[in-house]
């Protein structure tokens, strides 16, 4: 290994050291799923791995290095498999495994023979494939790879390209060299990649839902504007503005944790939509909360809001803890505060506020 392979090894080794911490600490101990953990991984592996290449260099032990870098090409599939795990598809995560072992075992099985170096191309090549595949999987989702996706797509699509030049420049080379084709490239590249990726995964990690939620408000917004404008003109008066809200989403978040916690309002925004009439618009409002907008008689969103206290109530065997949830609900007329869409909501927001102080799992009406 060259001084210079061995420099950017090392800050390739601090770097990853980082980016596991802050990976780790701001994303998955922020939300424990299987995804952020399998992100998480890929940065301990790339810290196990590139300090494995150091020590194989400061021991002379090309086998320690062969090991290291071939469980270390398993790192992209592992941010595939958290990609699929995020949409809640098959993570699959034994591919990274299987990768990493076959990639180490092919190292080893060639190490001291001419084709050692074209071996640890073609392991390479395979790793960047992996990274193809996790930007297919960043463009399959709503942000079709952009905003802050954007750095994990651009350098996941490269690494394929750097990959198939290490493949033709270990075909072209003196076969006794081991894995040094493109070194300093492959390196920087592993650079790029772990901060990219650190960037688009901690996104994904802590914004993505928020930036989902404030765009499904402004469609919301727009659409309640239109409705209530059109309802002003025709002076439709049984149209209600409903603000929906899970009661003591702190104390269920300490009881089952983030994962948990998104199951119960998973099952809480399926019983909104079970209890209301389809013709209702209904809105994400708040991490745990929605807005219902709808144009029905006080008697049928009476009995709509009843039914949702009482689907939210029933204890079922899915359920990640065995307790009665309840939910509180504001309920804003037009009739009372009048066809603007913001006072509307502000109402509905104070009235819930006041079920919630008088206990929850109840409605309170602007009067």
């Amino acid at each position: 290994m060259t001084s210079s392979t061995l420099e950017g090894e090392a800050l390739l080794a601090v770097f990853a050291i980082l980016a596991a911490l802050l990976m780790f600490g701001l994303g998955f101990l922020y939300r424990p799923t299987w995804s952020t953990l399998l992100w998480s991984m890929v940065f301990f592996l790339v810290t196990l791995g590139t300090f494995g290449v150091i020590v194989a260099d400061a021991t002379t032990l090309d086998w320690i290095d062969d090991i290291a870098v071939g469980l270390m090409l398993g790192a992209p599939a592992l941010v595939w498999s958290g990609l699929r795990a995020e949409r809640a598809a098959p993570a699959r995560s034994w591919i990274a495994v299987a990768q990493g072992v076959a990639s180490a075992g092919l190292l080893l099985a060639t190490a001291g023979l001419p084709v050692h170096s074209l071996a640890y191309s073609v392991a390479y090549f395979g790793s960047t494939v992996m990274a193809a595949l996790s930007a297919v999987e960043l463009l399959r989702r709503p942000e079709r790879g952009g905003g802050m996706l954007l750095p994990l797509t651009v350098v996941s699509l490269v690494l394929p390209l750097i990959g198939v030049a290490s493949v033709s420049a270990a075909l072209l080379a003196d076969g006794g060299t081991q894995h040094t084709a493109l070194p300093d490239v492959k390196v920087v590249g592993q650079v790029v990649y772990l901060t990219c990726a650190l960037i688009s995964l901690l996104f994904l990690t802590r914004f993505a839902d928020s930036v989902a939620e404030v765009k499904g408000q402004t469609e919301f917004a727009h659409i309640a504007d239109d409705r209530l404008a059109r309802a002003a003109t025709a002076e439709d008066r049984n149209w209600a503005m409903l603000s929906l809200s899970l009661d003591d989403t702190g104390p269920l978040r300490v009881a089952v944790g983030e994962p948990g916690l998104q199951r119960i309002m998973a099952r809480f925004a399926a019983d909104v939509r079970a209890s209301f009439p389809v013709e209702a618009d209904i809105g994400p409002d708040s991490p745990y909360g929605f807005l219902v907008l709808l144009s029905r008689p006080d008697g049928v969103v009476r009995e709509s809001i009843r039914d949702l206290l009482e689907r939210i109530g029933t204890v079922t065997p899915d359920q990640p803890i065995e307790t009665e949830l309840s939910a509180s609900v504001g309920w804003a007329p037009v009739r009372t505060v009048g066809y603007d869409a913001v006072q509307l909501i502000d109402a509905a927001h104070a009235a819930m506020a006041r079920a919630r102080g008088a206990g929850g799992n109840r409605w309170e009406r602007v009067e």
